[in-house]
This record gives C-alpha cells, sequence and structure tokens, in this order.
C-alpha cells in the first residue's frame, strides 16, 4: 500500500495526464492531479464502516480515470516554459502535504480494520496508470526531437539520469545507517544529493522547454524515479527513529524537506 501513496504523491509531480482541451496548460493540469490526491485523501477520511469502504472504492476507480485522462491531455500539450515549471514545482509542497495526510488515513483504515480487499485492490489500480500512460506516449517517444545540449553537454535526459543516480547513492546511505561511523556517510550523501539536486535544477531550468514528444521519451525515466522515492522515504522514516542514527545526520535529512522550494525559486528565477 505503501507504494500506491508514493505513486500518488510523487507521480503526480511527475507525469501528470483525447486531444488536448483549450484551456489545458501545464499548470492547470498539475493543479487537477493534485486535487485528484486531495479528493482520494478526503474519501478515506470518510470511510467509518464497510458501506463507507465501498463508496472509497467508487471513488478511486473515478480518480483512476481522471488520472489517465489528465495524462494523456498532458501529452498533448508542447514542453513546459520555465515559468510552468516554477508552478508546477509550487505544486511539489502541496503534493507532499497531502501524501502524508493520505498515509495517516491508511494507517487509520489498516489499524480499524476497513481496508477492503477491494479498497486496497482498487489503490493498487492507481500505480497502472503509468502503465496505461507509457503506451499512449510511445508513438511521441519514437518521433521525439534531439535533446539540446547545455555548454557543458547536459541534456534534460542526461540530468534526469543523474538525478536518478543520485537518488540511488543516497537510497543506499540511508540502508547502511547502523552506528556513528554510518551515520557520518550517510550524512555527507544527504549534503551531497541536495547539493546536487540543487545544481541539476539550474541546468535544467537554463536549458530550452522539452517539446512533448521529448517529456514522452523522458516518462519511463520519470517512473524509475518516483518508483525509487518510497524505499527511500521508509528509510528516512527509520533513520529518524534509530537510536543508533546521530542528531547531526537526522538534522541533515530534515533540510531535504526544503529542497522542494529552493528548486522551486530557482525555476522562477530563469523563468524571470
Amino acid at each position: 500500500m505503501n507504494n500506491t501513496v508514493a505513486f500518488i504523491g510523487l507521480g503526480a509531480a511527475a507525469c501528470i495526464t483525447a486531444p488536448a482541451f483549450a484551456q489545458d496548460t501545464h499548470t492547470s493540469l498539475t493543479k487537477q492531479s493534485v486535487a485528484c490526491m486531495q479528493e482520494i485523501t478526503a474519501a478515506m477520511d470518510k470511510v467509518t464502516d464497510e458501506l463507507g469502504a465501498a463508496a472509497a472504492v467508487e471513488t478511486v476507480k473515478k480518480v483512476h480515470e481522471k488520472l489517465v485522462d489528465l495524462g494523456k491531455r498532458q501529452l498533448e500539450l508542447p514542453g513546459a516554459t520555465p515559468q510552468e515549471q516554477a508552478q508546477i514545482a509550487a505544486q511539489m509542497v502541496e503534493i507532499q502535504k497531502v501524501s502524508g495526510e493520505l498515509v495517516k488515513s491508511l494507517a487509520r483504515l489498516k489499524k480499524e480494520n476497513l481496508l477492503t480487499p477491494d479498497l486496497q485492490k482498487a489503490l493498487m489500480n492507481l500505480q497502472s496508470v503509468q502503465t496505461e500512460l507509457a503506451q499512449a506516449s510511445k508513438d511521441k517517444a519514437a518521433q521525439a526531437e534531439p535533446f539540446p545540449k547545455d555548454a557543458e553537454g547536459n541534456t534534460h535526459e542526461t540530468l534526469l539520469e543523474k538525478t536518478v543516480e543520485e537518488a540511488k547513492k543516497l537510497d543506499k546511505a540511508l540502508a547502511n545507517v547502523k552506528d556513528a561511523e554510518t551515520s557520518a556517510a550517510a550524512e555527507e550523501q544527504v549534503k551531497h544529493y541536495r547539493a546536487a539536486l540543487l545544481d541539476i535544477a539550474k541546468k535544467q531550468a537554463a536549458l530550452p522547454p522539452l517539446t512533448r514528444n521529448q517529456q514522452a521519451k523522458l516518462m519511463g525515466t520519470q517512473q524509475q524515479l518516483v518508483e525509487m522515492m518510497q524505499p527511500i522515504i521508509k528509510h528516512m522514516a527509520a533513520v529518524m527513529l534509530s537510536p543508533n542514527a546521530t542528531q547531526n545526520l537526522k538534522d541533515s535529512m530534515k533540510s531535504l524537506s526544503e529542497l522542494p522550494r529552493e528548486v522551486q525559486k530557482i525555476r522562477e528565477e530563469a523563468a524571470k
């Protein structure tokens, strides 16, 4: 079930998605995807008995259809402008908040034996949204123009791949925390990860916006990144509760919560 929460919370930011509606923008579709998350959380909060759980199942199924529709409509848009990228980054703060609320709600349902098999199945099926959109993006990915490079040879594709590699390093370091020595190593990796992601954000902001075909080509790597965040979140929670982890490491990890805001600021500055 935690994998489902990770998808809703992080996948919505990575791949929010008929021909595009005239009023559609990357920002408007992102806001609608966040609203979908809020709709699911509200439905879970209302569950107090099996009848309520059955109603929540229907809500989740409807949201599933909405997410697929939003994703397909986004594939029809041109690449996001720097201004839109900054506005989308701002939504990450709300996404993190709603994801946390959903985790608490699901924990309550599980404790009260209200997480029925049908509700679990409906929530797990949300993870298939990415699969459903992957097929829709294949043709566009095949038509993708070459990614533009900056003076250092960076492209949106290589920077996203670098983000994945940095996430892997962070995951490994946090998983290995057992004592003061491994805590120190993890602390350095957290600092490196934070600095690396800010550097990547600056380089991404300086590149031309992605075309819709280029965006489609990146969906597989984006999904990989989304899936990687769940074990990282688990390791972070374990470290925060561990008596063997140093306070310096715990304080260092808290700084990661500010990353979305800092990335947003970088994109806003680039959009001016």
